[in-house]
């Protein structure tokens, strides 16, 4: 992550250097958006905070990319491949729980690579 001016505005990159990278925000002078910067990383907004260790993106509210709510695709994404919903409050208290669900997955994907084998497909 670095910072630079170019023509008095700031600009904040993720994973770029020089004129690399990807614009994650920028003062754009006076009147555009800023961010507060601090050891731990950058606050773009109450909303959007860049964190350096460990490197994180946290965003309280919606990501929409190419129009459509990230959230929602992925959910989409897990009902469609049966992916079990994860409680991480209650693995946290059942440990059991985590060791669980990671045998399950382990056991599902080998059934499934047997099917694919046995059916000749990929």
């Amino acid at each position: 992550m670095t910072t630079s001016t170019i023509a008095n505005q700031q600009i904040l990159r993720i994973n770029g250097n020089g004129g690399s990278g990807n614009v994650l925000a920028s003062t754009g002078g006076t009147t555009g958006p800023s961010w507060v910067s601090n050891s731990n990383g950058y606050a773009i907004s109450p909303n959007v905070t860049v964190n350096n260790n460990p490197s994180s993106l946290e965003v309280n509210g919606k990501i929409i990319h190419n129009g459509q709510d990230l959230e929602e695709r992925l959910k989409t994404i897990e009902r469609v491949l049966m992916i079990p919903e994860r409680d991480p409050e209650l693995e946290r208290q059942y440990p059991k729980l985590k060791k669980m669900y990671d045998e399950y997955i382990n056991q599902l994907e080998k059934y499934r690579t047997w099917q694919r084998i046995k059916n000749g497909s990929e």
